[in-house]
């Protein structure tokens, strides 16, 4: 379609969702129909997404952990387990997003909010995230905290310390450093999936605890694209190196651990729909800059952890979504992006 709207926005002006009951939230999404480079093309969908809430003691004046899953209930109940250790738990409230699991996810996570989605599209992070934020804001909540399921609060107090920080530089979103967890902590060791032997075998000696996430630099992508894509800074550095044992303001945050001010996330339609598995995350953050508001990175002195490995075992190659969110996010931003990051 040689005119296809390149954005479709989530609304979260919307009238009050009966939560007592199973709802239906219908969005209009966009994906890669053929690939030709600047005149690449687009398809519109409507994706229909079939939601089910179950309550637990929710706080308005908390802040709320959204934690999206797909089965591993193993993993989930160690990252449950990490958080009651941690007393994040006592916090904050969490919403357990279940994303079309075969497992049991509910009976795991009884001590939290439930959210089960079901959609005729497949995996959508930004939906998952988006419809557990539209929720949130109608229970009139403030901040939430975007929380993959395998990340790992370090212990009871940097949770604490990121939030004051949040809230001091009244940042729109925040995020920090975190580290890969040392292997007694990991979830899946690296020995267990040719996928983490080939992410890994470039890297010379220890990386255990080492930085997984310490911010973001931009590189250029094909020439075609006329834009940049976001890479990892020092990743598998020293986390005590000053370039990252630090504060300071960024142009992007990864969505593995991402403390929002909720209101400026409503205000620029939260996570784009259309970028269903990559770069939903840079796209939000740059909504954000682009509407004059701020991002800090708050890495002095605190980690969390974060078990990449997970995600690299179940990582699947010619992934034509991946593809598409990549395309897209190019063709959203195209030259914009340089005005925003350099």
């Amino acid at each position: 379609m040689k005119n296809t709207k390149l954005y479709y926005e989530f609304e979260f002006d919307r009238p009050i969702i009966d939560l007592s009951k199973s709802f239906i939230i219908e969005q209009k999404e966009i994906k890669l129909k053929k690939e030709m480079g600047s005149k690449s093309s687009f398809e519109i969908i409507d994706v229909i997404y079939k939601c089910r809430w179950k309550e637990q003691n929710f706080n308005p004046n908390k802040p709320t952990l959204i934690i999206p899953t797909k089965n591993m209930s193993k993993l989930l109940n160690k990252t449950i387990n990490n958080l009651k250790e941690n007393k994040v738990l006592e916090q904050c409230n969490v919403i357990i997003v279940d994303d079309m699991s075969e497992e049991d996810i509910e009976s795991v996570a009884k001590e939290c909010c439930y959210l089960r989605i079901e959609n005729n599209k497949g995996f959508n992070f930004s939906m998952l995230n988006n419809i557990a934020s539209l929720i949130v804001h109608q229970k009139g909540g403030k901040e939430v905290i975007f929380w993959n399921n395998d990340l790992y609060a370090k212990d009871s107090s940097t949770l604490d310390i990121l939030l004051q920080r949040h809230r001091d530089n009244n940042s729109s979103l925040s995020g920090t450093k975190l580290l890969y967890p040392p292997i007694e902590i990991s979830y899946i060791k690296e020995e267990d999936s040719e996928n983490i032997k080939e992410f890994y075998k470039h890297v010379k000696g220890k990386w255990r605890e080492t930085i997984q996430y310490a911010g973001q630099f931009f590189l250029p992508t094909m020439p075609k694209t006329q834009s940049l894509t976001p890479h990892h800074y020092m990743r598998f550095c020293d986390p005590k190196d000053p370039r990252v044992n630090c504060d300071k303001g960024v142009s992007c945050l990864t969505g593995a651990l991402m403390v929002v001010k909720l209101q400026d996330f409503i205000d620029v339609g939260g996570f784009n729909p259309s970028l269903s598995k990559n770069f939903q995350d840079t796209d939000l953050c740059l909504k954000i800059i682009k509407n004059n508001k701020h991002c800090y990175y708050f890495g002095k002195d605190i980690h969390f952890y974060h078990d990449e490995s997970v995600s690299l075992a179940g990582k699947k190659i010619g992934d034509k979504q991946l593809r598409s969110d990549e395309v897209l996010f190019g063709k959203i931003w195209n030259q914009e992006i340089w005005s925003l990051v350099l």
